[in-house]
């Protein structure tokens, strides 16, 4: 079968720019070009073709390929994370950064815009909110490994790519039905996450609706703090107003 809008995927890849590889899927490559990171889980990665996981020449790329296909394409800007626009360049009071102190290479986030400090001028910060890849001709390598059918390992897959976790769920009569533990609840991102990943299933699968769950172990619950859930359970913070997926190359 030849890959089409909607298709559920599984790729390898490797990223590159200006020769030197920035991102890839299998642990080994990752180590050997010193950019392994624990925080990452490496294989293959689920991509829904049309959901804006990946920069829209790489997707190009793939539509109408075979399953098993491997190859190289070489995105320009245009169609990567696009051409360096100087309007996307502020100078920024030092006194709205109020929790760390900026220095020039900091990514930072202000007004629901993240940005890299390029220059530090007396009180004042220059902020460029122009994607750190801007301008960049990105190249892949990779390997169409598998596609998906079966609609609950697609619901699992969603969740796990668009909600960084593993959590229970299935399909109950066109209806998702997903079960959290309790502790998430603690989190300030979940409220957000659950909402997008709703949207994504929906959208993506079909579906009716999709119930939440909240569970509970009956373990007892001490008068100490209790924290945010651990790190095996949370997904990490997604920037404002826009759900990622998990290892998402898209701009």
């Amino acid at each position: 079968m030849t890959v089409k809008n909607g298709d559920f995927i599984r790729i390898d890849y490797i990223e590159s720019v200006d020769g030197q590889v920035i991102a890839a899927t299998d642990k080994d490559v990752a180590t050997e070009k010193g950019i392994f990171d624990e925080e990452i889980q490496y294989g293959p990665h689920l991509i829904v073709i049309g959901a804006g996981q990946l920069v829209k020449g790489f997707e190009e790329d793939l539509i109408g390929k075979e399953i098993g296909y491997s190859g190289r394409v070489e995105i320009p800007p245009e169609k990567a994370f696009g051409l360096r626009d100087p309007k996307k360049i502020e100078i920024v009071a030092l006194n709205k950064f109020k929790d760390k102190k900026p220095v020039v290479g900091m990514r930072v986030g202000l007004e629901n815009k993240a940005g890299t400090v390029t220059r530090i001028i007396g009180r004042k910060a220059s902020i460029d909110f122009n994607h750190p890849l801007a301008d960049k001709t990105i190249v892949y390598e990779y390997k169409i490994t598998e596609s998906i059918e079966d609609r609950q390992e697609k619901l699992k897959g969603l969740i796990k790519t668009f909600a960084r976790m593993d959590l229970e769920a299935e399909i109950k009569d066109d209806v998702a039905v997903i079960t959290a533990p309790w502790e998430l609840s603690y989190y300030k991102e979940w409220l957000m996450i659950r909402r997008g990943v709703a949207e994504m299933i929906i959208h993506h699968l079909g579906l009716k609706e999709v119930d939440y769950v909240e569970k509970h172990t009956g373990e007892r619950v001490t008068s100490q703090l209790i924290s945010p859930p651990g790190k095996e359970l949370k997904a990490e913070p997604t920037e404002p107003e826009e759900l990622k997926p998990e290892e998402t190359t898209a701009a």
